[in-house]
């Protein structure tokens, strides 16, 4: 199930790193899942294209993750997606592949500079 309240906190910083949305035509909007209404992640719209943003929690990464994610990116209209998951989690070569063939970047999270001291 998506941390969606964390994503924004989360990945803003990398996204901003990257020059995903550093452009002043760009916008964002939350995504909201059509099962159980909750906010799933984040679309952004810049001059570039349509992007969508989430984040899984879960320890290893299935493909319905990535068939999830597939599924937020085609009601988005979006042609790329980022799924960001913790450092830890075990990713499949058959998830891998598929994330890759539907333009699905996965990065990994590192945890916390006070989790990482401890």
């Amino acid at each position: 199930m998506p941390a969606t309240s964390m994503v924004l906190d989360e990945v803003l910083p990398y996204l901003a790193g990257r020059g995903v949305f550093q452009e002043a035509d760009a916008r964002m909007e939350p995504l909201v899942d059509p099962r159980d209404g909750s906010e799933a992640g984040l679309l952004i719209e810049s001059p570039f294209g349509r992007l969508v943003v989430t984040k899984r929690d879960e320890p290893v990464l299935s493909l319905g993750d990535v068939s999830h994610v597939r599924q937020m990116m085609i009601r988005a209209h979006a042609r790329r997606a980022l799924l960001y998951v913790p450092l830890q989690t075990t990713i499949a070569n058959s998830v891998m592949l598929l994330a890759t063939l539907s333009k699905i970047e996965i990065v990994r999270l590192a945890a916390a500079k006070d989790e990482i001291l401890t």
